[in-house]
């Protein structure tokens, strides 16, 4: 048995198809949850980007502020009598292509002498090892055309069909705009990369977007536009925004794959133990896996988790609505529908998420959205880590409090808590004393 922050602990490792890479770690962490009497399992999922390396150093931040909430006098009488055991959820994040003065979410510029020979490294890395037969093939020719497609928009369409055709569609979300650029011809989307995409880092006054300036730079600062890319003259540069966004889409679906079989097989299986609350607790497209998970639980015979934490998520933020306004029901509104979630459901979101701002800016900027409203509450495809819950009225918006402060959670509907303006600095600002505070009061409401 092994610990983590002082928590018994137990990893629990997927492939990218969501099955077990480890035959005995269920096992044991049912053993352990039986063994130690606990009350309360911890489900934890990390986002993209992280090995498991790093997301061990993710989880072990966040379960060491945890930890300092669980005797504070707001919620000490709900949490004397649990036990708490933690499992890690590991899954293979796929990694962008990083220049050495990497920008973070993978969307910097590819232009230049040196673009060619970045975009072979990046074409080069899609194969992870996970491409089917038919995938490999594809990338293959994908590959032997790159270097003929600078001024022929025949073989730029092609090119880019190609590349589509290698990601993963295991639950593709018609509001998340994929559907949307296969759509469109090749040429055409490495023709919309070429110009900058500017996301917006602050509301204005009435919650609209803030004025767009003239400030360039990769800062991301509350109140400082966000100049994503540039202009980029070269179809081999742009190749390397659009492979970026490709790798988005693969990481997307397959968070969402590992949540909706391997992480909810896990739930099941530990609901069937008498007594036990599961808590889902997902960052970045973690967040996504374990809204998965909880869709996935939905069906019969329906399972409900006991709490359902997402920071910073990385789906749309029509993910929980009835309709998006184009007559398209959110992904995950099954969630809210059938009351999968016992507890509190909580979400974080923050302006100064650029990461999960950049992501869905790219794809509105590839879709052809209004360009005024890129990133922010109005993008079709915004992101819901930046920009909460929208189009689901019944949800309750408040800030982010402070440790120390009480909540008052609504049940059956997303709770959003508003960590703008320096309450969550950061798409990887989910470990803090205010984000593991929120998580720990939702989790003592159960």
């Amino acid at each position: 048995m092994s610990t983590l922050s002082g928590f018994d602990y137990v990893a629990l490792p997927y492939d990218g198809e969501g099955k077990p890479t480890s035959a005995k770690a269920l096992n044991e962490l049912l053993a352990l949850v039986k063994s130690t009497k606990a009350t309360d399992v911890l489900l934890l999922a990390h986002g993209f980007r992280n090995d498991e390396k790093e997301a061990s150093s993710l989880y072990e931040r966040f379960l060491d502020n945890f930890r300092t909430h669980l005797t504070h006098a707001n919620i000490a009488a709900a949490m004397k009598d649990r036990r708490f055991v933690a499992a890690g959820v590991f899954w293979p994040s796929k990694t962008f292509y990083e220049k050495p003065d990497k920008d973070e979410g993978g969307t910097q510029s590819f232009d230049g002498d040196d673009a060619r020979d970045d975009v072979r490294q990046q074409l080069a890395a899609i194969d992870d090892g996970t491409l089917s037969a038919t995938q490999k093939k594809a990338l293959t020719k994908a590959i032997a055309m790159f270097d003929d497609i600078e001024d022929d928009t025949d073989k730029q369409d092609a090119f880019v069909k190609l590349l589509l055709s290698v990601v993963e569609e295991a639950d593709e979300d018609p509001t998340e705009g994929l559907e949307l650029l296969k759509a469109q011809s090749g040429s055409e989307l490495l023709a919309k990369l070429g110009r900058p995409v500017i996301l917006p880092t602050a509301q204005d006054g009435e919650g609209g977007t803030a004025a767009i300036g003239t400030r360039s730079g990769n800062d991301g600062e509350e109140g400082r536009p966000l100049f994503i890319g540039g202009y980029i003259k070269s179809a081999a540069g742009r190749v390397g925004q659009l492979l970026n966004m490709t790798t988005w889409y693969t990481m997307k679906n397959r968070s969402g794959t590992v949540g909706g079989a391997g992480v909810a097989d896990a739930v099941r299986a530990l609901k069937t133990i008498p007594g036990v609350r599961v808590h889902l607790i997902g960052h970045s497209l973690g967040g996504r896996g374990m809204a998965a998970c909880a869709k996935a639980l939905s069906a019969a015979p329906m399972v409900q988790a006991d709490s359902l934490s997402l920071l910073e998520a990385a789906f749309s933020h029509y993910g929980f609505s009835k309709d998006n306004g184009h007559g398209t029901r959110g992904f995950f509104r099954d969630v809210i529908d059938k009351g999968v979630v016992r507890g509190p459901l909580i979400s974080t979101y923050s302006y100064q998420d650029t990461v999960v701002g950049k992501a869905y800016s790219i794809a509105s900027r590839l879709a052809d959205d209004n360009v005024k409203a890129i990133g922010d509450k109005d993008d079709q495809f915004g992101g819901i880590g930046r920009n909460g819950t929208q189009r689901y009225a019944e949800a309750t918006n408040r800030t982010l409090a402070k440790v120390g402060d009480k909540y008052a959670f609504t049940l059956k509907v997303v709770n959003n808590l508003d960590g703008s303006g320096g309450l969550i600095k950061d798409h990887s600002d989910v470990t803090n004393p205010e984000v593991t505070y929120a998580v720990a009061c939702a989790i003592a409401a159960t």
